[in-house]
């Protein structure tokens, strides 16, 4: 408990030191300069359906070395489900709870595949006999899949996407979605405006949900020391993508900002696909040999990381001496 608080409180504190910095760098060159960006133009991202969830997670997580292995391993399945477009971790400090809040934001190519991603990661997705949601780390999910309205990249995902946004509202009951059309050309033209790197807009009419997801860059360099609190700040201050909806009266649910933790592709058999991005890696930590899963398509083998990986690793079959645990890239679920 006592090294808990001392890590909250240190992190009030740099948070405290890098508010006044953001204060001093905005005057010079505003929140998000626009040279990072894109110009407003091509075609949005080919992606009709999004899946996102938040939940608790214990705040020693983010000291944890092997955490990243873990998560590792849960890409190499989770990547694996059909039509995934991509996926991002948030990650952020809750000290109404003393923990840390995490999850993902996904884009899938069609509407029913995250409506099945829903469903096989609330009930389907076991692992070692446990069911993701039942891991005892994982605290209050809350899940839903969307229909995407509108998704756009201005920047780069590998590099340029490191904070992001995500406010959400309850919404009437009768269908919004040719408002939400109407909007969107706005919505996106303000976000290039703004110099943000990406933007979704995301409809659940069942469930009478409207949200916005979007994502922005650094506006200090990276230091591998310390934990970008500025870029955070930068983007928790600014205004907000969701003014557009407030003619509307709409009741906002959900207004949270985080930093990427990491970024996952679709996953190919072996794990010989692209390897995942780790913005904030370091300070927090990242996968390494040594951490018990092999990570072939990050460049780990037998020969070059044999604590993790067995002699035939990555090529694609389960072999003696796999298994979901030292080849997860191999072993596939029943």
């Amino acid at each position: 408990m006592l090294k808990r608080n001392r890590l909250i409180r240190t992190t009030r504190s740099r948070f405290t030191v890098s508010l006044s910095i953001l204060i001093c760098l905005t005057a010079l060159v505003g929140f998000f300069p626009n040279k990072q960006v894109r110009a407003l133009s091509g075609d949005d991202l080919q992606a009709e359906g999004a899946f996102t969830c938040d939940f608790g997670i214990p705040i020693e997580a983010v000291g944890d070395p092997t955490f990243p292995g873990v998560l590792e391993r849960d890409r190499m399945y989770m990547a694996d489900r059909p039509g995934l477009v991509h996926k991002h971790i948030p990650l952020s400090f809750d000290d109404s709870s003393a923990q840390l809040r995490a999850g993902g934001r996904y884009l899938f190519d069609t509407a029913a595949h995250a409506e099945r991603y829903k469903q096989w990661i609330e009930n389907d997705f076991i692992l070692d006999g446990i069911k993701f949601f039942d891991r005892p780390q994982i605290r209050n999910p809350d899940c839903h899949a969307w229909s995407v309205i509108g998704a756009h990249d201005f920047g780069d995902i590998h590099t340029s996407q490191v904070v992001v946004r995500t406010e959400r509202w309850r919404v009437p009951e009768e269908n919004q979605r040719v408002l939400l059309k109407n909007r969107w050309p706005a919505i996106r033209a303000q976000a290039a405006e703004s110099g943000l790197t990406g933007v979704w807009l995301l409809y659940n009419k069942s469930e009478q949900l409207v949200a916005l997801v979007y994502f922005a860059d650094r506006v200090v360099p990276k230091d591998p020391l310390v934990l970008d609190f500025v870029s955070l700040a930068a983007l928790e201050s600014s205004l907000p993508l969701g003014r557009v909806f407030e003619d509307l009266g709409w009741d906002q649910t959900v207004d949270l900002t985080q930093w990427v933790l990491t970024i996952w592709f679709p996953f190919v058999l072996g794990d010989q696909g692209e390897s995942s991005v780790w913005p904030h890696s370091p300070p927090l930590p990242e996968p390494f040999c040594g951490d018990t899963v092999c990570d072939v398509s990050r460049g780990e083998n037998y020969q070059n990381c044999p604590t993790d990986c067995q002699p035939q690793c990555g090529d694609g079959r389960c072999q003696t001496g796999e298994n979901t645990r030292n080849c997860p890239g191999d072993c596939r679920l029943k």
